[in-house]
């Protein structure tokens, strides 16, 4: 019986790429990844690292951008669905954490890129 890959497995098997140096197939499979899932943040910010590390800045600044805008889509779709109350809204969430780390890091990137031009 054939295994199904999800994003999740297929995001995994990219970074493996990625950690052992073959960044140009970490690109390669990272771009078959958000072609299938466009909208998988994680995909998209191994694109990116991907990216940068075969040298490919301005590929790799667009993307992060991409990436930031997913971050921000997905930070307003999980908020809209929250109950609201003062005492929900007051309570940080694990997905508030994730959303607020990856804010942080896509921006980072961002910036290093920024002062490379």
């Amino acid at each position: 019986m054939a295994t199904r890959n999800t994003a999740t497995d297929l995001v995994s098997q990219a970074w493996n790429q990625l950690r052992t140096g073959r960044a140009d197939a970490a690109v390669t499979e990272f771009q078959k990844i958000v072609q299938q899932y466009p909208k998988d943040i994680d995909a998209n910010y191994g694109l990116g690292l991907a990216q940068r590390a075969a040298h490919q800045d301005e590929a790799a600044y667009q993307t992060f951008q991409k990436t930031l805008e997913l971050v921000e889509e997905n930070k307003t779709a999980y908020e809209s669905e929250r109950i609201p109350s003062t005492e929900t809204d007051a309570i940080k969430t694990p997905e508030d954490d994730r959303f607020m780390m990856l804010t942080r890091m896509v921006s980072q990137r961002l910036s290093e890129l920024k002062g490379q031009a």
